[in-house]
């Protein structure tokens, strides 16, 4: 088996578990202390400005990385219908996820914290 055909079943299982956990909890806004406890367990993570998304910067060691590391998360959005804006800056990625697209004023749902941990 070649390393491409792992990782292309690494992000398949991955992305039906995504969706599994989205289909799941659509639509259910989530208690402001909900909020805070899965901020406090997940390091890197914080509220955007609106506080209606969840945002984080990774690094990586090199500039390839870090496009194919994007390149993951946006398919990962793209299949649970979640909008992710990503920014790629030299070998660092910038991650905003929002609840749902045309809704940027609805509070954060479980989908959201689900791609966020699957994004990690």
């Amino acid at each position: 088996m070649t390393t491409n055909a792992v990782v292309f079943q690494v992000v398949e299982v991955v992305v039906e578990q995504v969706l599994a956990a989205g289909r799941e909890r659509i639509g259910n806004a989530l208690k402001p202390e909900r909020v805070q406890e899965w901020l406090a367990a997940h390091l890197g993570w914080s509220l955007d400005p609106s506080g209606n998304g969840l945002q984080r910067t990774r690094s990586f060691p090199s500039e390839t990385a870090a496009a194919c590391f994007a390149s993951f998360v946006s398919g990962l959005a793209s299949s649970v219908a979640l909008p992710a804006l990503l920014k790629v800056t030299g070998n660092a990625v910038h991650i905003s996820l929002n609840p749902s697209q045309g809704q940027s004023q609805a509070p954060l749902t479980e989908h959201v914290l689900t791609l966020a941990d699957h994004i990690g």
